[in-house]
This record gives structure tokens, C-alpha cells and sequence, in this order.
């Protein structure tokens, strides 16, 4: 919606796509001098994470978090009866935040200097775009070309899956009702948030992943400590394991978990597949935009071009860590790279410096940087440093059990240098930006013993371990 919609001004960026990658990419490059920048957004405003993501499970999970935190009262010395939950009005005020912070973003999207189109976008060629909306068609070219359409459910060959109607996490997101029990195809963040969800509303739960909890295949610690915290929820965990629905209907499900030579019968009233997301880009039209697409996603090199040159993607369209803020830096990096090309000077490779990824558990599970193994294969000379919450101060005094949440350090042999950390157990989620600021400044464990820890505090737990791994160090 800019101030001056005339379309015979060259258009320098046209954007496929109005979520948070979109709308960062769009402002970065007005900020960076783009005379002309068009989004196109089919349907409604705001983005996966705003509408049916991030936002409203975590609505959701902070009822759920209340209850679990209830249901261990007693032992903290608290008389607490076992809460009643109206579900509907849980709901309720998930749509109402849901809808104030739509209005938010659709604000700054609509006072972001650059055009907003309502319509549906389809390449024509390598450098034509026809976009039908109310309005009519129009066809439109640009300079450069920002594919950031989001994804959508990916649906794995799980035999007997086609033939029946599942929960997506838009169902899930919807309920009025708790089911009295839910088999969750998928390990990942949305299917552990939704087991750790609906367990807190009495819901009986069952987990079955065809990999280990976290992707953790090669440090099997961390999945096993994954694992014991879902169980202490009451949560059935199967992981690795394979899956089959045999049968599904209004009478509920019936499926078959293979373990080895263990196999188990399911029945359960309902079935959540939540393995994953996908880049949603049928009926883009990227084939005859000369856009190489493998493996479900668009072919990109460092900058994030596709095999189009003046065609870039980012956010969860570019299939690569499907988050927020790597959705974000990755639209505002093509901004920055499209303003660079203008003048003259070369691409730069996006790097994602800082890896973070968090999973809003009952505890939270957060990691950053590398893990130990991850460190290794890169060549570095890995020291590691590991403590159970239930024997850290803070941790004892927050009723942490044993086996259910750990921090642990990973830094360089060498010099001390912070590699990455992982941390499951309470303010994870919090905690892990502590790391995330360390591992951006280059800190080293020594670095780390000078600076001011308050005491009593979990983060002290990063303190302590510090100071384990810096008796190893070759170089102080």
C-alpha cells in the first residue's frame, strides 16, 4: 500500500508471499533505498507463525505449563486440588491474542513504504509474474524476484495414512474438547509441544518417531533425557520406531508400531501427524520461471539464489531451518544483497553465525552453536561439560528431577573458545540466549569465569560448567 501505487515505475523487488521473511525483505530493502517494492499475499495477513504457528501454541502451552506446574504442587508443599479447564475459553483467548497480534503485523506491513497486492502470483517465465486477484489479473516484472510463500504440512509414506482423515496442527490448534487419548506421528517441536499440550489436559498420549527424540541418532544422551522428561508427563514415547494406520474413522484409530521385533497395537481416539513442514510451492509456476526445484525444495547457492538468477527465496519457502528468525535474517540478507549488487559490489554467502533452535516442551529443550559431535566432524578437539539440573543449586530448589533436564557446554580444546550448548530443563528457552550472545562475541570459557554470575541462578549452571571444561584447555 504505497503512497504512490502508479505501475509504471520499474518494480526493483517483487516478493511471492506475505509472512515474516516477506515483510522482512521488504523493509529492509526500503530501508536500504528500494524506490519500488511489491508484495504479493494470497489470503490472509500475518504468516504461519502469527495465524497458526508460534503465536497460538504457545498460547496454548502456557495454559498447559500452569497445569503441570499444579499437578507437582504438592510436593513444593502447596494444598492444590486438581484445577478444572474450560477448554473453550482457553480457546477463546488464543484467538483473541491471535487476532491482536495479526493487527499489529498487518500495521507494520501496511505502513512499511512498499505495495501490497491481493492476489494469487504465478511465474509466466524467467522474468514475469501474472498475479489474479478481486482486482483482476496483472502481469508484472521486476528486477529481482523473492519467493517466500511459507510451507504446509508435509505428509510422509506412512502406510494407510491416504486413507483416512488426521489432525494437522490447524486441527489441533482448534479443539473444544480434549480427546481422551492421541497418537502423534512426529517427534519434532510441534508433535512434543502437542504431546506435552494435551497431556496437561488429561489427555492420554503416545509419541512414535521413526528417528530418535531431537535428531540426536549419534548422542543418543540427549534423546534418552528427551525421553524421560516426556514419560515423567505421562507421555508414551516410541522412538525409533515405524508406523502404520490400519484403520480410522469416527470410532477413532487403529495403528500398528513396529520396534524392532516388538510391535504394538494402538487404538486411540485421535491421530496428530505432525512430522513436519514442506515448502509450499505448487502452482508457482518455478519451472517456467527456470527455478530448479529437488527434493521439494528450490535449488540455492550462498546468497540464496535459485538456478533463476534474479530469483531468490527465504523463509520456510527456502526449506532450510524453518524458524522465525533465520526466516528473517535470510529476507533481510537478500535485501541487503539485492543493495550491494546495485552498487556494483559482489553477493555475500548468508551465514546462519549462530545456530538456535527450541522446543517448548514441559521443560523447554534449547541448544546453540554445534553440538558435540557436530563440533568434532567440523575438526575441532571437543571438550564437554555436563550437569543434571537436580544437582545444581537453583535447579535442587525449582524441583528438578533426576534425568529430566541437563545443561551441558561444548568448547574448543585449544583455546577455550564456547562451540555450542544444549539445555533441557526450566527457563531453557530463556537460558539459551545467554549461550546464543556468548557464541556471537567469540567467548571463551576463561572469558566466562571473569564475567559476573548472580547467585542463586540457573545460569550459574553455564558458570560451572565453564569452569569444568577450562581445567582441560591446552592454552589458558
Amino acid at each position: 500500500m504505497s503512497p504512490d501505487p502508479s505501475a509504471d515505475r520499474p518494480i526493483d523487488l517483487l516478493i511471492l508471499g506475505g509472512g515474516s521473511a516477506g515483510s522482512a525483505a521488504a523493509a529492509e530493502a526500503v530501508k536500504l533505498g528500494a524506490k519500488r517494492v511489491v508484495m504479493v499475499n494470497d489470503g490472509e495477513l500475518g504468516g504461519l507463525c502469527i495465524l497458526r504457528g508460534c503465536m497460538p501454541t504457545k498460547s496454548l502451552l502456557h495454559t498447559s505449563d500452569l497445569l503441570h506446574e499444579l499437578s507437582a504442587a504438592e510436593e513444593l508443599g502447596v494444598e492444590a486440588v486438581r484445577p478444572g479447564l474450560d477448554v473453550p475459553a482457553m480457546r477463546e483467548r488464543k484467538r483473541r491474542l491471535v487476532e491482536r497480534f495479526k493487527r499489529a503485523k498487518v500495521s507494520s506491513i501496511e505502513g512499511g513504504g512498499y505495495e501490497l497486492i491481493d492476489g494469487r502470483a504465478r511465474f509466466e517465465g524467467p522474468d514475469r509474474v501474472l498475479v489474479q486477484g478481486p482486482g483482476g489479473k496483472q502481469s508484472l516484472s521486476a528486477k529481482a524476484y523473492l519467493i517466500a510463500t511459507g510451507s504446509e504440512q508435509s505428509r510422509p509414506p506412512i502406510p494407510g495414512l491416504a486413507e483416512v482423515d488426521v489432525w494437522t496442527s490447524d486441527e489441533a490448534l482448534e479443539v473444544d474438547t480434549a480427546p481422551a487419548s492421541l497418537t502423534i506421528a512426529g517427534a519434532g517441536a510441534i508433535g512434543l509441544e502437542f504431546a506435552t499440550f494435551f497431556s496437561a489436559l488429561g489427555t492420554e498420549v503416545t509419541v512414535v518417531n521413526r528417528s530418535a527424540l531431537l535428531n540426536a541418532g549419534e548422542e543418543p544422551e540427549l534423546s534418552a533425557a528427551m525421553k524421560t522428561a516426556m514419560e515423567h508427563l505421562g507421555i508414551r514415547v516410541l522412538a525409533p520406531a515405524g508406523l502404520e494406520i490400519l484403520e480410522g474413522g469416527s470410532g477413532g484409530f487403529v495403528c500398528r508400531v513396529t520396534q524392532g521385533e516388538q510391535v504394538h497395537e494402538l487404538r486411540t481416539e485421535k491421530f496428530l501427524l505432525a512430522t513436519g513442514r514442506t515448502p509450499k510451492l505448487d502452482g508457482l509456476g518455478l519451472e517456467q520461471a527456470g527455478v530448479r526445484v529437488e527434493h521439494g525444495r528450490p535449488v540455492l547457492d550462498a546468497s540464496l539464489r535459485t538456478s533463476n538468477p534474479k530469483v531468490f527465496a527465504a523463509g520456510d519457502a527456502a526449506g532450510h531451518r524453518l524458524l522465525l528468525h533465520t526466516g528473517n535474517a535470510q529476507g533481510r540478507h537478500i535485501a541487503r544483497g539485492l543493495a550491494r549488487h546495485g552498487a556494483g559490489e559482489p553477493p555475500l554467502p548468508f551465514e546462519d553465525r549462530v545456530p538456535l533452535a527450541v522446543t517448548f516442551t514441559h521443560p523447554p529443550y534449547a541448544e546453540a552453536g554445534l553440538r558435540a559431535k557436530q563440533a568434532a566432524a567440523k575438526g575441532h578437539d571437543v571438550l564437554t561439560a555436563t550437569k543434571d539440573w537436580a544437582n545444581q543449586g537453583r535447579g535442587i530448589v525449582m524441583n528438578s528431577h533426576p534425568g529430566g533436564g541437563f545443561v551441558r557446554l561444548i568448547a574448543d580444546r585449544k583455546d577455550g573458545r564456547l562451540l555450542g550448548a544444549q539445555i533441557l530443563g526450566p527457563r531453557a528457552d530463556e537460558l539459551i540466549h545467554v549461550v546464543g550472545a556468548l557464541l556471537w562475541n567469540g567467548t571463551t570459557v576463561h572469558e566466562m569465569l571473569e564475567m559476573p554470575w548472580y547467585h542463586p541462578t540457573l545460569a550459574e549452571g553455564l558458570l560451572e560448567m565453564a569452569r569444568e571444561i577450562s581445567r582441560g584447555v591446552v592454552s589458558a
